[in-house]
């Protein structure tokens, strides 16, 4: 009978191991990853109008939150959101955002692009950048979003509208 007893022993010491090692890499790994236990997490937020395209300023403001809110809250959302503010269905519009991000020492990172598709209309964009994009020392960044958009009316016209930059500096202290 004591070796039936000593397996449960040996399962319940095995589980508490295997509790306590997942618990210190969820507490261990965001500090580690993000190089400390606070980042810095820069939200930029713009409002594009295809059909004009015509675009709002950028602003940008910074925060400083903890690593596990930006690995387990921001990140986990995307870098790049995008929500429809005024958008209808008559048309079709096929927009690119590039962004570039230039960190204080001057070298410039290429983020990416994003596509959206969809109607003719206002949309409102948001952006967080954090240390998984290279914002990680004191500094002034400055990110240049370039937008690319064509418009198709009716199914047979196709406008390919101008380009913009939109320019946005912040800083990290």
């Amino acid at each position: 009978m004591s070796a039936p007893a000593a397996k449960k022993k040996s399962r319940k010491g095995l589980l508490a191991l295997v509790v306590i090692v997942i618990a210190a890499l969820v507490l261990v790994i965001p500090p580690a990853l993000a190089g400390g236990l606070m980042v810095p997490v820069s939200k930029v937020v713009f409002k594009e109008t295809t059909g004009s395209l015509s675009a709002t300023q950028a602003t940008a403001n910074v925060s400083l939150i903890t690593a596990y809110e930006y690995y387990f809250s921001i990140r986990t959302q995307g870098m790049f959101r995008t929500s429809d503010t005024n958008v209808n269905s008559s048309g079709n519009t096929t927009i690119k955002i590039d962004l570039k991000l230039t960190n204080p020492s001057g070298l410039t990172t290429d983020l990416g692009d994003t596509n959206i598709n969809g109607g003719i209309g206002t949309r409102t964009h948001t952006i967080y950048l954090s240390v998984d994009q290279g914002v990680r020392v004191s500094g002034s960044y400055t990110l240049n979003i370039g937008i690319t958009a064509s418009v198709t009316v009716g199914g047979i016209l196709e406008l390919n509208l101008s380009p913009l930059v939109l320019t946005t500096t912040f800083t990290v202290s």
